[in-house]
């Protein structure tokens, strides 16, 4: 009998451990920490602090490392369509305006995204942008709703 019961917790502890890691979300911040085309990403501008939000309401919004943005965003698999994105417009240095012109590439209609840990990948066409969950923010695994 005791075997049995241990036998049916640990099944059960490995279907809960499959089914949390099923639940990993956008829903949080992230950071970029690279930028770029997919097979020769840059590292991100170190003190732009250029990074994402995506809310549970399927809004985000962030900075690309100079401007401010904002949008909403529907995930459908392992795409993600972004909508209705806006910009502020100022001028920064030209480091930080190529940053930003390759987060404005990607975040432009749909994007393929990953989550593996905690790094966040989103592709559109050859350019790519890496982040990192940020400390404080949802964890990535936070049910997205």
């Amino acid at each position: 009998m005791k075997r049995t019961l241990l036998t049916l917790f640990l099944a059960g502890l490995l279907i809960a451990a499959c089914t949390s890691a099923g639940s990993t979300s956008l829903v949080g911040t992230w950071r970029l920490v690279s930028y770029g085309p997919k097979d020769a990403p840059s590292p991100a501008v170190s003190d732009a602090n250029a990074s994402l939000t995506f809310g549970k309401d399927s809004s985000v919004g962030g900075s690309g490392g100079c401007n401010s943005l904002g949008g909403s965003y529907e995930v459908d698999g392992e795409q993600i369509n972004f909508s209705e994105i806006t910009m502020t417009l100022m001028a920064c240095d030209d480091t930080r305006m190529a940053q930003e012109g390759v987060v404005t590439q990607v975040l432009t209609g749909t994007a393929q995204y990953e989550i593996e840990g905690n790094k966040l990948t989103l592709t559109n066409d050859d350019q790519v942008l890496v982040f990192t969950s940020a400390p404080g923010s949802y964890p990535a695994s936070y049910p997205y709703q």
